[in-house]
This record gives structure tokens, C-alpha cells and sequence, in this order.
């Protein structure tokens, strides 16, 4: 999964796939980016994961997972759609959530195209009960995106299996309220109902041209960003309360063996929290904590690489690294 960039597409005519190319695009070909936004715990990581039919964004029950800026690239033919995942827009008040935040933002004026992904519970929950069905904070997405003056805009009405089906109507409704252009799709990100049709209006939506990206090519993001990444989703399966979001992972060691046949892959990666306390949590009693985290996370990455794979976890305490502009910098945030 060797990660190349727009600019090493083909322009030779025809790509060895028979996708249309810089010099020769067809006119029925579309190629652009969709900006994924939302609240937090919407499905937005896992929308991206089930389009592209293999994980590259880190899920977890818990609000804020996603951190960075992720680009999935689907690729079917006639169409090339580079999906932009980005953290939850939500009230944040530490450094570290402001650039997430800021992170989503900028992606809505960045694309060709917004998806607007709308978790359904808390939504028909509140129809049930005759409160308005997007909360403030939805109002305030919805704001955010009717400002931005988006060219094209897709809704998903995610978890769609979990609810009853008249109640999705006056969630519609309200959508349709604030945001007369969009298309409205209910799905259920897991299990894929819904998702094909969702991504039929994005062909519909992106611009003519050819595609970007190799068509074998699912993300731009190196495999050390996402070796970090599994590592991370670990901690936020395995901890509580305030340990995932004081965490970090940086990888420090990334050696392929055995004369770079990728038989076998030695990584070392350090761990940060802002305590000793969640030091010693992180740890575990013996080293039983750590322990789990390496061996959820070494299984994952094998599955990536394709090779064995030999992980090294070390802890350090960073003191405040959440407020740190140069920390933040350091690894990556800001």
C-alpha cells in the first residue's frame, strides 16, 4: 500500500485499468472529493470504512476517535470519489479539540462535495418525545454547511436499522427545512443498507474528469499514520473515562526485515499521556494492559502490512501535550 499523490497520475491515454485518464477523460467519468462531516459518534469512520469495503478509519463507542484529516479513495468504474473523513464538530475547549474541530471545518470549504452524516436515535428519540429533531448542536452543522455555500450536498440519516421508520419522515423534514438542496439518504453505516444509493448521489454530484488517484490505491495516508491509528483504537476499546483522549502514539521504529520482502516488520511505537496515574493505567498491573493493546493491535496491522509484524510499546508521560502548541505540532494536530 505504497500512498501516491494526484500527481502521479497516469497521461498516457488509458490507465492499465481502462480508467479514463488526464489527457483523455470521458464525459460520463467523475472524479472529486466528499468532505464527511458531522457530530461525534455519528458513523462518519464507519460510513468511510463500509464504502471502501476495508477499514482505514479507527472506530470506537466513544465520542471524538477521530483526530486527523482521513482520505479514503473509492474507486468504481465511471467514478473516483475521494472521501474525506474528519473529527466530530462539537464545543471544544482544549487545544487539541479546537484543531479537530478546525480540521472539519476547513474540510467543508476544501470539497466538491459534502456528506452530512446524522446520527437517527437521538434524532427520532427526540420527534417521539414532539422536540425538535436536530438538536442545537445539529442546528449548528447545519449552519456551518449553509454558510460554507456547499456546490453539492448529500444527507445520510445513519443507524436507520435502530429506528422506527415513520419517525425517520419528521427528521426529513427538518433537514429539509434548513437545507432545501440536499439529498436525504437513511443507512445503517454498519451493516450497508442504504450505502450504495448514498454513494450513487455522490457520482451525481462530483465533477467530470478523470480520476486522481491509481485505481488499486484506497488512501492517501502512510502506513505509519495508520499503524498509530490501530494502536490508538486499541486504548479507546480497552480504557475509561479520561485515559483515551489524554493519549497519543507516535511511531518511532518502522523496519521492514529480511532484505525489505515484508516477511516481517519491526515497529516500536511510544505511547503519551499527560499523567503518571494514566501511565500506570495504560500499563496495567504487570504490564497486563499494555500487553492487551499490543497483541489487539499487532493482529490488525499484520492484516494491513501483510507480514508479520514484531510491535514494541513503550509508555511516557508528556505533560499537558493537549494544550501544547508545540506537542501538538510534534504529533501531528495542528
Amino acid at each position: 500500500m505504497t500512498p501516491t499523490g494526484p500527481d502521479d497520475r497516469p497521461t498516457d491515454g488509458l490507465s492499465t485499468d481502462g480508467l479514463p485518464t488526464e489527457d483523455h477523460p470521458t464525459d460520463d467519468h467523475r472524479a472529486g472529493f466528499v468532505g464527511l462531516v458531522g457530530r461525534p459518534n455519528a458513523g462518519k469512520s464507519t460510513l468511510l470504512n463500509q464504502v471502501l469495503g476495508q477499514k482505514l478509519s479507527i472506530v470506537s463507542d466513544k465520542p471524538q476517535t477521530t483526530r486527523n484529516r482521513i482520505v479514503g479513495i473509492h474507486t468504481v468504474p465511471g467514478m473516483q470519489a475521494v472521501l474525506v473523513d474528519t473529527p466530530g464538530i462539537h464545543a471544544a475547549r482544549s487545544r487539541l479539540n479546537k484543531a479537530m474541530v478546525q480540521v472539519a471545518t476547513s474540510a467543508i470549504q476544501d470539497v466538491d462535495a459534502v456528506c452530512w452524516v446524522i446520527d437517527l436515535v437521538p434524532a427520532t428519540r427526540a420527534a417521539r418525545a414532539g422536540r425538535p429533531p436536530l438538536s442545537p448542536a445539529e442546528q449548528d452543522v447545519a449552519r456551518m454547511i449553509a454558510e460554507a455555500e456547499v456546490p453539492h450536498l448529500s444527507v445520510a440519516l445513519n443507524k436507520a436499522d435502530l429506528v422506527g421508520k415513520p419517525w425517520i419522515l419528521p427528521v426529513m423534514a427538518a433537514v429539509q427545512e434548513l437545507l432545501p438542496q440536499a439529498v436525504i439518504v437513511p443507512i445503517s453505516a454498519l451493516r450497508g443498507e442504504g450505502v450504495p444509493e448514498l454513494v450513487d448521489t455522490w457520482r451525481d454530484q462530483l465533477p467530470a474528469g478523470p480520476p486522481m488517484y491509481p485505481a488499486d490505491q484506497f488512501t492517501e495516508a502512510p502506513e505509519r499514520f495508520i499503524v498509530a491509528e490501530l494502536i490508538r483504537e486499541k486504548i479507546f476499546h480497552l480504557t475509561q473515562q479520561e485515559i483515551p483522549y489524554a493519549t497519543a502514539v507516535e511511531i518511532e521504529l518502522f523496519e521492514e526485515e529480511d532484505g525489505g520482502d515484508r516477511s516481517r516488520v519491526h515497529i516500536m511505537a511510544r505511547i503519551y499521556v499527560e499523567r503518571d496515574s494514566q501511565k500506570g493505567i495504560v500499563i496495567g498491573k504487570g504490564g497486563a494492559m499494555l500487553k492487551r493493546i499490543g497483541t489487539l493491535a499487532r493482529k490488525e496491522i499484520q492484516r494491513l502490512l501483510g507480514a508479520r509484524v514484531f510491535l514494541e510499546l513503550h509508555v511516557s508521560v508528556r505533560k499537558h501535550w493537549t494544550s501544547s502548541a508545540r506537542a501538538l505540532k510534534e504529533l501531528g494536530y495542528e
